[in-house]
Protein backbone atom coordinates (compact mmCIF):
# COMPACT_ATOMS: atom_id res chain seq x y z
CA UNK A 1 0.00 0.00 0.00
CA UNK A 2 1.44 3.35 -1.03
CA UNK A 3 1.08 6.22 1.38
CA UNK A 4 -0.39 9.48 0.14
CA UNK A 5 1.90 12.47 0.61
CA UNK A 6 0.29 15.50 2.16
CA UNK A 7 1.56 18.86 0.95
CA UNK A 8 3.41 20.76 3.66
CA UNK A 9 4.37 24.42 3.63
CA UNK A 10 8.03 23.44 3.24
CA UNK A 11 7.50 21.29 0.15
CA UNK A 12 8.20 22.74 -3.27
CA UNK A 13 7.07 21.23 -6.56
CA UNK A 14 9.27 21.08 -9.67
CA UNK A 15 8.68 19.99 -13.25
CA UNK A 16 11.61 18.38 -15.09
CA UNK A 17 12.45 20.28 -18.28
CA UNK A 18 13.38 17.67 -20.92
CA UNK A 19 14.75 20.36 -23.25
CA UNK A 20 17.45 21.14 -20.68
CA UNK A 21 17.93 17.66 -19.20
CA UNK A 22 19.75 14.53 -20.38
CA UNK A 23 19.48 10.81 -19.69
CA UNK A 24 22.59 9.03 -20.97
CA UNK A 25 23.97 5.50 -20.72
CA UNK A 26 27.09 3.56 -21.61
CA UNK A 27 27.63 -0.19 -21.91
CA UNK A 28 30.68 -2.26 -22.85
CA UNK A 29 30.49 -4.13 -26.15
CA UNK A 30 32.96 -6.88 -27.02
CA UNK A 31 34.74 -6.14 -23.72
CA UNK A 32 36.68 -3.15 -24.99
CA UNK A 33 34.32 -0.88 -26.92
CA UNK A 34 31.97 1.44 -25.08
CA UNK A 35 28.59 2.09 -26.67
CA UNK A 36 27.00 5.40 -25.70
CA UNK A 37 23.37 6.30 -25.98
CA UNK A 38 20.59 8.41 -24.58
CA UNK A 39 16.84 8.49 -24.10
CA UNK A 40 15.38 11.78 -25.31
CA UNK A 41 11.65 11.70 -24.51
CA UNK A 42 10.90 11.83 -20.80
CA UNK A 43 8.98 13.78 -18.19
CA UNK A 44 8.93 13.89 -14.45
CA UNK A 45 8.28 15.77 -11.25
CA UNK A 46 10.23 16.46 -8.09
CA UNK A 47 8.68 17.19 -4.71
CA UNK A 48 11.37 18.72 -2.52
CA UNK A 49 11.23 19.28 1.21
CA UNK A 50 14.60 20.66 2.32
CA UNK A 51 13.61 20.59 5.99
CA UNK A 52 12.58 16.91 5.87
CA UNK A 53 14.08 15.00 2.93
CA UNK A 54 11.92 12.00 3.81
CA UNK A 55 8.93 13.97 2.50
CA UNK A 56 10.64 14.49 -0.86
CA UNK A 57 9.98 12.35 -3.93
CA UNK A 58 10.76 11.95 -7.63
CA UNK A 59 8.79 10.30 -10.40
CA UNK A 60 9.67 10.01 -14.06
CA UNK A 61 8.37 8.38 -17.22
CA UNK A 62 10.66 7.70 -20.17
CA UNK A 63 9.59 6.58 -23.64
CA UNK A 64 11.77 3.61 -24.55
CA UNK A 65 11.33 4.28 -28.27
CA UNK A 66 13.28 7.52 -27.83
CA UNK A 67 16.57 5.60 -27.47
CA UNK A 68 19.36 7.11 -29.61
CA UNK A 69 22.88 5.85 -30.29
CA UNK A 70 23.66 7.64 -33.60
CA UNK A 71 23.27 4.33 -35.47
CA UNK A 72 19.72 3.78 -36.79
CA UNK A 73 20.06 -0.02 -37.08
CA UNK A 74 21.25 -0.31 -33.47
CA UNK A 75 18.43 1.96 -32.30
CA UNK A 76 15.85 -0.25 -34.04
CA UNK A 77 17.41 -3.32 -32.43
CA UNK A 78 17.34 -1.68 -28.97
CA UNK A 79 13.59 -1.05 -29.45
CA UNK A 80 13.03 -4.72 -30.39
CA UNK A 81 12.07 -7.73 -28.29
CA UNK A 82 15.78 -8.43 -27.65
CA UNK A 83 16.11 -5.28 -25.54
CA UNK A 84 13.43 -2.72 -24.56
CA UNK A 85 10.52 -4.32 -26.45
CA UNK A 86 8.92 -0.90 -26.86
CA UNK A 87 5.82 -2.12 -28.70
CA UNK A 88 4.76 -4.12 -25.65
CA UNK A 89 6.39 -1.86 -23.01
CA UNK A 90 6.40 1.69 -24.40
CA UNK A 91 7.31 3.39 -21.12
CA UNK A 92 10.00 3.05 -18.48
CA UNK A 93 8.86 4.27 -15.06
CA UNK A 94 10.71 5.43 -11.95
CA UNK A 95 9.08 6.19 -8.59
CA UNK A 96 11.20 7.07 -5.59
CA UNK A 97 10.59 5.40 -2.25
CA UNK A 98 13.22 7.20 -0.19
CA UNK A 99 15.26 10.39 -0.37
CA UNK A 100 18.02 10.80 2.18
CA UNK A 101 21.19 12.81 2.68
CA UNK A 102 24.25 11.59 0.81
CA UNK A 103 27.86 11.49 1.93
CA UNK A 104 28.25 15.26 2.07
CA UNK A 105 26.02 18.32 2.21
CA UNK A 106 25.59 18.65 -1.58
CA UNK A 107 24.62 15.03 -2.24
CA UNK A 108 21.49 12.95 -1.89
CA UNK A 109 20.77 9.25 -2.07
CA UNK A 110 17.61 8.49 -4.04
CA UNK A 111 16.12 5.00 -3.75
CA UNK A 112 13.18 3.89 -5.84
CA UNK A 113 11.51 1.43 -8.13
CA UNK A 114 12.53 1.31 -11.78
CA UNK A 115 10.20 -0.54 -14.15
CA UNK A 116 11.63 -1.73 -17.46
CA UNK A 117 9.82 -4.35 -19.57
CA UNK A 118 7.24 -4.85 -16.83
CA UNK A 119 9.89 -5.75 -14.23
CA UNK A 120 10.26 -3.62 -11.10
CA UNK A 121 13.66 -3.41 -9.45
CA UNK A 122 14.86 -1.23 -6.62
CA UNK A 123 17.72 1.04 -7.65
CA UNK A 124 19.79 3.69 -5.89
CA UNK A 125 20.89 6.92 -7.53
CA UNK A 126 23.73 9.03 -6.17
CA UNK A 127 22.59 12.61 -6.68
CA UNK A 128 24.65 15.81 -6.71
CA UNK A 129 22.84 19.05 -6.06
CA UNK A 130 24.33 21.32 -8.68
CA UNK A 131 22.53 24.66 -8.31
CA UNK A 132 19.41 26.63 -7.43
CA UNK A 133 18.99 29.76 -9.52
CA UNK A 134 16.70 31.80 -11.75
CA UNK A 135 16.36 31.40 -15.50
CA UNK A 136 16.73 34.43 -17.80
CA UNK A 137 12.90 34.55 -17.77
CA UNK A 138 12.93 34.85 -13.97
CA UNK A 139 11.59 31.40 -13.04
CA UNK A 140 13.18 29.41 -10.22
CA UNK A 141 15.15 26.41 -11.47
CA UNK A 142 17.13 23.61 -9.84
CA UNK A 143 19.85 21.47 -11.34
CA UNK A 144 20.79 17.93 -10.32
CA UNK A 145 23.17 15.31 -11.63
CA UNK A 146 22.68 11.63 -10.78
CA UNK A 147 24.46 8.37 -11.52
CA UNK A 148 23.62 4.71 -11.10
CA UNK A 149 24.49 1.34 -12.56
CA UNK A 150 21.89 -1.11 -13.85
CA UNK A 151 22.25 -4.83 -14.44
CA UNK A 152 20.30 -5.41 -17.65
CA UNK A 153 19.73 -9.07 -16.71
CA UNK A 154 17.60 -7.83 -13.77
CA UNK A 155 15.10 -6.56 -16.35
CA UNK A 156 15.10 -9.69 -18.51
CA UNK A 157 17.45 -8.27 -21.15
CA UNK A 158 19.77 -11.20 -21.83
CA UNK A 159 20.49 -10.80 -25.54
CA UNK A 160 24.20 -10.80 -26.45
CA UNK A 161 25.52 -12.59 -23.36
CA UNK A 162 29.29 -12.60 -23.52
CA UNK A 163 29.32 -9.92 -26.20
CA UNK A 164 27.44 -7.03 -24.61
CA UNK A 165 28.25 -6.00 -21.06
CA UNK A 166 25.78 -6.74 -18.30
CA UNK A 167 26.16 -3.35 -16.58
CA UNK A 168 24.82 -0.07 -17.92
CA UNK A 169 26.27 3.10 -16.43
CA UNK A 170 23.57 5.77 -16.33
CA UNK A 171 24.09 9.52 -15.96
CA UNK A 172 21.14 11.90 -15.58
CA UNK A 173 21.38 15.69 -15.66
CA UNK A 174 18.18 17.48 -14.72
CA UNK A 175 16.95 21.03 -14.88
CA UNK A 176 13.56 21.51 -13.26
CA UNK A 177 11.29 24.56 -12.94
CA UNK A 178 9.40 25.43 -9.78
CA UNK A 179 5.63 25.02 -10.03
CA UNK A 180 3.02 27.00 -8.08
Amino acid sequence: MQTQRVKSSTQTFWLIDPAHSTLEFTVKNLFFLTVKGCLTDFEGTIVLDKSDLGRSSVQATIKGASVETRIKGREAHLRSRDFLETELYPAIHFQSSKVEPGKDRDTLRLTGSLNIRGKDREIVLDVNEVDFSRSPQGEEVIYYSATTELNRFDFGVRYGRGIIGRTLKVTINVQASRQP
